[in-house]
C-alpha cells in the first residue's frame, strides 16, 4: 500500500505541515478573508470560535511539501497582523488519517464488488 518512514508518510497527510493557531479580537469572517489572501495555500478553515477566541488552521499549497523555513508560519502571523495571537504550532502529519487515505477507496471497491 505504501512504503516510508513514519516521518515520510506523515508529509503524505492533509495535515502535514499545516499551522494551527488562535487568535482574539476578530471576527470569523474578518479572519477567513485575511487568510484567503496568504499565497501558496490549499485551504483555510475555522476550526473553532469561543469565548472571543478563533482558532483555525491553514494547509500547505502541496500535500507532502512542506514550507520553506517556516514561510507559512511567517505567512499567517502576517495575515493575524493587528490581532492577537493566542498560540501557534506547525502540525504532523498524522499516519492514522494517512493509514485511512490509502484503505478506505480499497474497501470501498471491495463492498461495491460484494453488492453485485
Amino acid at each position: 500500500m505504501a512504503n516510508g518512514t513514519p516521518d515520510e508518510l506523515k508529509r503524505k497527510s492533509e495535515y502535514g505541515g499545516a499551522v494551527l493557531f488562535s487568535v482574539r479580537g476578530a471576527t470569523a469572517a474578518q479572519l477567513s478573508e485575511r487568510l484567503s489572501r496568504i499565497p501558496n495555500v490549499r485551504k483555510a478553515a475555522i476550526i473553532k470560535e469561543e469565548d472571543g477566541e478563533i482558532w483555525a488552521r491553514v494547509y500547505p499549497g502541496a500535500r507532502g511539501v512542506p514550507s520553506r523555513n517556516g514561510e507559512l508560519v511567517r505567512n499567517v502571523l502576517a495575515a493575524a497582523n493587528g490581532w492577537p495571537v493566542q498560540e501557534i504550532r506547525t502540525e504532523e502529519g498524522r499516519l492514522d488519517e494517512v493509514f485511512r487515505n490509502f484503505t478506505l477507496p480499497e474497501a470501498l471497491n471491495a463492498a461495491k464488488g460484494q453488492g453485485q
